[in-house]
């Protein structure tokens, strides 16, 4: 049971540190999706230095919001993994009580099954 639990915890936490990763555009993605952009619309020489502006602000807000994104997805999972955790060790506990208890009754039986033959 510990075992399961022990490597549970190194996927858990393995997922997590794979998960905060997130992939940042380069700026050669950028200045690509600008000059496509441009080339599509007819976009003016005066107006590229406040497009580009515009573009990189916006790719910055989105990756700051999909890293908020991922620590909540990331906590949600944690719980989640936390209670099915504390659950196996409850079930665990549960049933060595089980089977302490079901070595005394068999323990009495005997006793029992043993005084009657005398």
């Amino acid at each position: 049971m510990r075992i399961v639990i022990v490597v549970s915890c190194v996927i858990v936490l393995v997922l997590l540190f794979l998960t905060m990763q997130v992939p940042e555009i380069s700026e050669d993605k950028i200045k690509q999706a600008i000059n496509d952009g441009q080339s599509v619309s007819e976009v003016k020489d005066e107006d590229q230095q406040a497009l580009q502006d515009a573009v990189k602000k916006i790719v910055e807000q989105l990756e700051s919001n999909q890293r908020t994104r991922l620590k909540y997805l990331v906590a949600a999972y944690l719980v989640i993994w936390l209670v099915f955790m504390l659950y196996l060790l409850r079930i665990g506990k549960q049933q060595q009580t089980l089977d302490q208890r079901l070595a005394q009754i068999e323990l009495d039986d005997s006793d029992n099954h043993d005084k009657s033959v005398e």
